[in-house]
């Protein structure tokens, strides 16, 4: 927090680059727009001002709201529509007070009421400069306060009462450090708690990828298969075959080297179909509306989601049938698998892992969704469906 004080927001977006690339773009963006707090306490001593102030001339009120209200109120849309750095924010907001404060000061011989109007501005400029760049900062930009409002005296004609001054200029600068501090604090923990929910997310992936891959391979070789009897040395080759086969694509994803599978959606299915009959599962592809431009991660959902599918299938339902069938309307993607083996009674079965993990919680990651449909002895149907539009990156 000491730096924090030192630094202001120029040193918590500094500071945030331990958390990755992603919040120090975050901490970033959101340092230019603390300058709303400062513009937000000007319009509301503007108004209060106006409103204590009694009646004014119409030419008064006209040349305050010009020179207070409407430039105030473009700061505000400047600095939400631009992605603005802080040195922007500085400059434009520090030649915006010189100058009203100025302009206030000629015209104060004709309206010293602007004189009055100009002090929420050299207020606001000495919070912006502590909030960006930290308590070393705010004390010059106190000085500099000082001796700008001692001009406005000299070329005005006025006196200027330092005590109150200082005192209204010394309070600014402390709630301005009070906001860095309430800033810092909540960007940590928000940070601190992102990192944390992303461990999370990795180890659950982690866990997901350990049942789909290696364990499912363990239970698939366990399965009995009907040529054992027939041609033993066949079937032994044929389990040493898989098994190089898998530790090899294993291996390749430890190193962080597996090549991407080709091909769309479409493609990737076909592909999984004959992999599931190569152990015993015959799975027929239908594609009824060919998805176009399906996201890659709406892909790798969907194969892996309907992988597991078949998986639990190949295991369960006493059959060595199933179809899947692929279809797109309306924006939405939709994957089906359906078998008639021996089914299931959903209330009576707890989901297991694989249903919760590898298929709802795989398709929720993508804002998609799965419902699964079954009953003792009338088989069981999986619908996965899935926006081709992702409204947020996956991964």
């Amino acid at each position: 927090m000491r730096v924090v004080l030192l630094g202001g927001a120029g040193a918590l977006a500094g500071r945030s680059g331990r958390f990755g690339g992603m919040g120090l773009t975050l901490v970033r963006d959101a340092v230019p727009r603390l300058v709303l707090v400062p513009v937000a306490f000007r319009l509301a001593l503007f108004l209060q001002v106006v409103w204590s102030g009694g009646p004014f001339d119409a030419p008064v009120l006209w040349i305050a709201i010009a020179l207070y209200l409407v430039p105030n109120l473009l700061e505000v849309a400047w600095v939400f529509r631009r992605a603005t750095g802080i040195r922007p924010v500085l400059t434009a907001d520090t030649a915006y007070t010189l100058v009203t404060s100025f302009a206030a000061a000629v015209f104060a011989t004709h309206s010293p009421e602007l004189l009055t109007l100009a002090w929420p501005n050299i207020m606001g400029t000495v919070m912006v400069w502590t909030l960006l760049r930290g308590a070393p900062a705010g004390t010059v930009a106190i000085a500099g306060a000082l001796l700008l409002r001692y001009g406005m005296a000299a070329v005005s004609g006025t006196s200027a009462p330092a005590t109150w001054i200082l005192l209204a200029l010394v309070a600014a600068v402390v709630t301005a450090l009070a906001i860095v501090l309430l800033v810092a604090g909540s960007v940590r923990f928000a940070l601190g708690l992102g990192e944390q929910r992303g461990r999370a997310a990795e180890r659950e992936r982690h866990r997901r990828h350990v049942h789909d891959t290696v364990l499912q391979v363990m239970e698939s070789l366990a399965l009995p298969a009907p040529g054992d009897a027939l041609d033993p040395r066949g079937s032994l080759d044929e389990v040493r075959r898989t098994a190089r086969a898998h530790a090899l694509r294993l291996r390749l994803s430890l190193d962080g080297d597996a090549p991407a599978e080709p091909g769309g959606l479409e493609h990737r299915l076909g592909a999984l179909a004959v992999e599931m009959t190569a152990d015993g599962l015959r799975v027929d592809l239908v594609v009824l509306a060919k998805p176009t431009d399906v996201p890659e991660a709406v892909v790798n959902a969907l194969h892996d989601a309907t992988r597991e599918a078949l998986r639990n299938t190949l295991k369960h339902a006493k059959t060595a049938k199933a179809v899947v069938c692929l279809e797109e309307r309306e924006g939405v993607v939709t994957v089906s698998v359906r078998d008639h083996g021996a089914g299931f009674d959903l209330g009576a079965h707890r989901a297991g892992f694989g249903i919760e993990n590898s298929i709802h919680a795989r398709m929720a990651e993508i804002d998609g969704a799965a419902r699964i449909d079954s009953a003792p002895g009338h088989g069981t149907r999986v619908v996965l469906t899935a926006p081709l539009k992702l409204g947020f990156p996956v991964g």
